[in-house]
């Protein structure tokens, strides 16, 4: 009889073994003792519990924080979501009443997994309004524009593949490529972006490009037309996704931001791109419903992730949704909403003008979105923020926004959730903060005993 040899590859330690064995004969037969005469590894009997995803990620440093929300005494500027004052509470009280009066049987039954059709038809109305053609065939409704992350990376990256990122970028996003085990690759878009940016696309071979590219969390950055075209357009020849996340594109404070990349392709370009936006910063936070749109062939695909994950998002919030914007309240709450945001944004400058002046805090104003993104040259605010929760105020230290090299002198600032009295006790708190900050860098400086790290 022919002997038929079998393969087995595995790891053990980071490196690769190879077995070689009989089909009528059982590996897990040979003794132990043969597999030491051999110079061979002792299969372990309690292999790792979890699998090797879960080392690539860690908890997110902003949800950490959230914990700190319930301390009476501590200020929190860190959390990004929308501030209870600018829902349109009573407004979605009313749409949560019509969707389970008028249709009680659909609001609490399963639904499509691309989402509830009336609800496409109008985000694809609102999009045209923009200069996005669309149809509701090239859209899907997502529990949160988190699940859609989480879709994209599951339905296009394996395993090694590279992504680029912006530096720094949203940590949510991060997250969910270096779940799927992605090799991040940092690319600065301020201004025009990289002189070299083709070369780093032809060398690194991208299979996406994730961007922020209206008022980016956490820069409040908005990316030039220039560089939105000529992303599109490397795009189409080098044929990798782009990954427009619109989250905060609707929150300017004067006037609106650039064309969305979707909006600027050719029909060329448009298939390589895959645009998200959220109801999370516009309507309420608390429906979890966001949409994509993407080209039908990969819709399909994300589809059936979805299948996998939640089925379809919340049938009674989409009906809420649907009902909101139906009866056309959606626009003069955003109206509202910008003016808002625009208060508190001027109460935050107000308030750094101030009381850090006189500090090595530097920011620049931003032009829509929640957030400001400061530095503190000499001070490494990872190392900083037990000491500022301990003066009484919290921010998210810039670190997790960095896929690699981070800028340890950054951090952010959201001015979404609180009042603006309790801004100005916060940037009051961060300024007596950074002032005993300095102070205990110098004293290190002189006496060489253990202080805060300095960048």
């Amino acid at each position: 009889m022919a002997v038929l040899l079998i393969f087995l590859c595995f790891c053990v330690d980071g490196k690769r073994h190879l077995f070689m064995g009989r089909d009528d004969v059982l590996l897990d037969t040979v003794s132990a003792g043969q597999r030491l005469e051999e110079g061979l590894p002792k299969l372990s009997a309690n292999p790792p519990r979890y699998s090797n995803a879960t080392r690539r990620v860690q908890t997110s440093a902003i949800r950490e924080l959230f914990a700190l929300l319930a301390r009476p005494d501590v200020m929190s500027l860190a959390g990004g979501f929308p501030s209870a004052a600018a829902l349109d509470l009573d407004g979605l009280r009313e749409a949560t009443k019509r969707a389970t009066a008028r249709s009680p049987a659909l609001a609490f039954q399963y639904g499509n997994s691309e989402g509830y059709l009336p609800l496409r038809e109008l985000i694809v109305q609102r999009a045209r309004e923009t200069g996005i053609r669309l149809d509701a065939a090239q859209t899907v409704i997502t529990t949160g524009s988190q699940q859609a992350l989480d879709l994209v990376s599951r339905v296009l990256v394996d395993p090694g593949d590279r992504v680029l990122v912006e530096s720094p970028t949203y940590l949510g996003a991060l997250q969910a490529f270096r779940f799927q085990g992605a090799d991040l690759i940092s690319v600065s878009t301020d201004n025009e972006g990289p002189d070299d940016l083709e070369e780093i696309i032809v060398r690194q071979r991208p299979k996406l490009f994730y961007l922020i590219p209206n008022f980016s969390n956490p820069t409040g950055a908005v990316m030039s037309v220039r560089l939105r075209k000529r992303i599109l357009s490397l795009a189409k020849i080098h044929h990798f996704h782009v990954v427009e996340d619109n989250a905060y594109g609707e929150l300017y404070f004067n006037e609106p931001p650039p064309p969305s990349l979707l909006a600027l392709a050719t029909e060329e370009e448009r298939e390589w791109v895959i645009h998200l936006s959220s109801f999370s910063k516009i309507l309420a936070p608390g429906l979890r419903l966001a949409w994509m749109s993407a080209p039908v062939e990969l819709l399909r695909h994300i589809v059936v992730a979805k299948q996998l994950s939640d089925t379809h998002a919340s049938t009674l919030a989409q009906l809420t949704a649907f009902h909101y914007l139906n009866a056309g309240s959606l626009e003069p709450a955003l109206s509202r909403i910008r003016h808002f945001y625009r208060n508190q944004a001027l109460a935050m400058r107000r308030a750094i003008d101030a009381e850090l002046t006189d500090t090595s805090f530097r920011t620049a104003w931003p032009e829509g979105g929640m957030f400001f993104w400061a530095r503190v040259p000499g001070i490494d605010t990872s190392a900083m923020l037990e000491h500022a929760v301990g003066c009484g105020v919290a921010y998210v230290p810039g670190e997790p926004f960095y896929a690699s090299k981070p800028d340890f002198t950054r951090l952010r600032l959201s001015f979404a959730s609180a009042s603006v009295e309790e801004i100005g006790v916060g940037i009051r708190r961060l300024a007596q903060c950074l002032h005993s900050a300095h102070e205990m860098s110098a004293e290190h400086e002189v006496t060489t005993e253990p202080s805060l790290r300095t960048a």
